[in-house]
């Protein structure tokens, strides 16, 4: 654990903090029993006022995040297949791939949607590599950076269409990941790059995506700044609502890419001013609705995602009567600091849910109908607490 000193895009050293959420466990470092030991990492955000990255204040070594018992897997979110599937289909449409390879493929279920492709994943934890590896999806386990994307392409060549979902913002060396993602585009490849969006995370008080593993929060232009260092571009973004709001980039080399720029595109920073405040009275908003909520019957959560772990721990809501979440390896658990039993259980119309994974909600809607019809409320938290 070390506090962050240069910027890990630029090496600039003007760095300003603006948001400390204390001091909280790893996100998905889910406890087999309240006794288990548990490490407290300092948690909070600084911006580079050179490049504009905005970045953790504290680097947790990756030994540390992606051990053997990691447990976010993608499989176990009914929104996320069909997101993925949909995903899919698209870069189908637009590329035609032959060969498929993605950077943190969790447990293959993005690449098994390319069912017309060879197909090939690179993912640093070994307990949702091996989910992939037994659905016959080659998968390297390893973090990925110019070693493996030099493996790659000696032992299989380069691959058509090469995804990074959800990732970039997760890896420690940012250059040793962009010059490996330039190395395996070789002369013709298209790399797709999903990411949350920075400024939506600070217009909508998404303060929860904050945790260890999500060392860094990209716009485009600070995106494009790290691609240029390599030779590589965005050609082509789009938005979507995954995470709460973010954007797909479309990566090639620049000599070879159509001629595009984002240069200008949100030159200006954010306004980081204040976010610490307005993350405050969100806090304290929420804890008073929860309160008020447990005077009438209990309350507990819905869905044990890592960004829970940063809300529940900053709000120091400990009191929930349960969570409930769908992930097997998750299921009898305790979350990560406030130690709440983690169960796999129908809804209760007398229990109101703080809904934790609120970027799913139009996909929870209609999965809970009944609950809602029965007279089941939800507390979704962000980006201001209302009862639902």
């Amino acid at each position: 654990m070390s506090k962050r000193t240069a910027c890990g895009s630029c090496g600039s050293n003007i760095l300003q903090p603006f948001l400390d959420l204390g001091e909280t466990p790893l996100a998905d470092a889910f406890p087999k029993s309240p006794d288990e030991p548990e490490t407290f990492y300092p948690l909070g955000l600084c911006v580079c006022h050179k490049c504009w990255l905005v970045q953790n204040t504290e680097v947790v070594p990756d030994e540390l995040l992606y051990n053997d018992d990691y447990g976010f897997y993608t499989g176990a979110s009914p929104s996320s297949i069909a997101y993925f599937a949909d995903y899919a289909a698209d870069a189908v449409k637009r590329f035609n791939p032959k060969f498929v390879v993605e950077i943190a493929s969790n447990d293959g279920t993005l690449l098994r949607q390319f069912t017309g492709a060879r197909k090939l994943g690179v993912e640093p934890s070994a307990s949702v590599a091996r989910v992939a590896q037994a659905a016959a999806i080659p998968t390297i386990i390893e973090p990925f950076g110019r070693k493996v994307a030099a493996d790659i392409v000696s032992l299989d060549g380069w691959p058509d269409l090469v995804i990074a979902n959800n990732v970039i913002a997760h890896v420690s060396d940012l250059d040793d990941f962009v010059g490996g993602l330039a190395d395996l585009l070789g002369p013709k490849g298209t790399a797709i790059i999903e990411f949350q969006y920075v400024a939506d995370l600070l217009a909508f008080n998404q303060f929860d995506h904050v945790y260890h593993e999500h060392r860094s929060f990209f716009s485009l232009s600070s995106l494009d700044r790290v691609l240029a260092r390599h030779g590589l571009h965005v050609f082509d973004y789009e938005f979507t609502p995954a995470q709460g709001g973010s954007i797909r980039a479309y990566v090639t080399r620049r000599e070879t890419g159509p001629a595009y720029s984002v240069e200008d595109w949100l030159a200006a920073p954010p306004a980081y001013a204040g976010f610490q405040g307005r993350v405050d009275r969100l806090r304290d908003c929420l804890v008073e609705l929860v309160w008020e909520r447990q005077q009438i019957g209990p309350v507990a959560g819905y869905g044990a995602s890592a960004k829970s772990t940063t809300l529940l721990n900053y709000c120091g809501l400990s009191a929930l009567d349960r969570v409930v979440d769908l992930t097997p390896a998750k299921i009898g658990r305790y979350t990560p600091g406030t130690l709440i039993s983690i169960v796999d259980e129908p809804l209760d119309p007398d229990t109101t849910y703080l809904l934790l994974a609120w970027n799913y909600l139009s996909g929870v809607l209609q999965r809970e109908r009944e609950f809602r019809e029965a007279g089941g409320r939800f507390i979704v938290p962000i980006p201001m607490p209302v009862l639902l």
